[in-house]
């Protein structure tokens, strides 16, 4: 399945064609890839090669800034440890969010426990500032195709990016999905859409993603240097339904090489409209062993 191309820098220069391509893309879909992002290839060789030499650290030392020692979901997950649909996914990965410190008081709502620090491997340096640099960057990307999409729905400037503009949540995941080993399909990643607003993939040429469409899952082709968007629930409850959120999977074929992809993800800040409480409910299923250790006052009441 090719997904449709929208180009960033045409739809600033208001090309009518490419707003209504944007258009049909985020209201049947929901995914699409995008060219024209003026993020430099320099930035994304640098996050490319760190990524990979992450993953060719010592297992130890992946596993000496696990996310168990994180009561904020950030650090590394072995295969098998997130879950989704109650399935454990077959991926390695980093999640990462702001450099943040914790800040939440007694009082506070549970869902602002998730503002704190990332964990960082102590032997690879260049990770952290490769990776937040990346942040940034698409988090204006993510922005700029907003205000696009805002206009291409007719809605006023800023109604798609509200509650994302200042300290919004971000994430992004660092994954790695290992070659096909056995005779059948794995699930790399279950059948999901995502919760919030816009998730960006820098994604490695090689197949695995699928979306769902017409009623059925197909591969996602998308051209190197393009990045994939996928759209989210949250977006789809701000425009009232009128886009759809990207339902998605991964999946690991016989035979397969390892792969490598880098998800960002832009999200509300955790006070906007209840997201937060979205939020937290994510993590809490995704990572089941977290959650029992830094969250048992919650989990103890469900």
């Amino acid at each position: 399945m090719t997904i449709p191309l929208i180009d960033v820098a045409s739809l600033e220069r208001g090309d009518p064609s490419q707003r209504e391509h944007l258009r049909a893309a985020a209201c049947e879909t929901g995914a699409f890839a995008v060219a024209g992002h003026a993020v430099a290839p320099q930035l994304r060789e640098a996050l490319r090669v760190a990524c990979d030499r992450f993953f060719d650290l010592p297992q130890s030392e992946r596993d000496a800034i696990d996310m168990i020692h994180s009561p904020f979901f950030r650090g590394y997950s072995a295969v098998g440890s997130e879950r989704t649909q109650g399935l454990p996914d077959r991926r390695e990965q980093l999640d990462v969010g702001p450099e943040e410190p914790a800040r939440a008081a007694a009082s506070d709502p549970p869902y602002l426990r998730l503002h704190g620090p990332n964990l960082w491997p102590a032997t690879l340096p260049e990770l952290r500032p490769a990776v937040l640099s990346w942040m940034a960057e698409l988090r204006g990307v993510s922005l700029r195709l907003l205000d696009a999409l805002g206009a291409a729905l007719g809605r006023e400037p800023g109604a798609l990016t509200s509650g994302a503009t200042i300290e919004p949540h971000e994430r992004l995941k660092i994954i790695r999905y290992p070659a096909g080993a056995g005779a059948e399909e794995e699930q790399g990643v279950g059948e999901h859409s995502d919760s919030g607003v816009i998730t960006l993939i820098a994604h490695d040429g090689m197949p695995g993603l699928q979306v769902l469409a017409g009623g059925a899952f197909s591969g996602v082709v998308a051209p190197r240097g393009a990045l994939i968007a996928v759209l989210g629930r949250a977006l789809t409850e701000r425009t009232g339904g009128a886009t759809r959120a990207a339902v998605h999977r991964v999946s690991i074929a016989p035979g397969s090489a390892a792969r490598v992809s880098v998800a960002y993800f832009l999200n509300p800040r955790l006070d906007y409209a209840g997201y937060g409480e979205e939020a937290l409910r994510v993590v809490l299923r995704s990572h089941p062993e977290t959650a029992k250790r830094y969250f048992s006052d919650l989990l103890a009441g469900r």
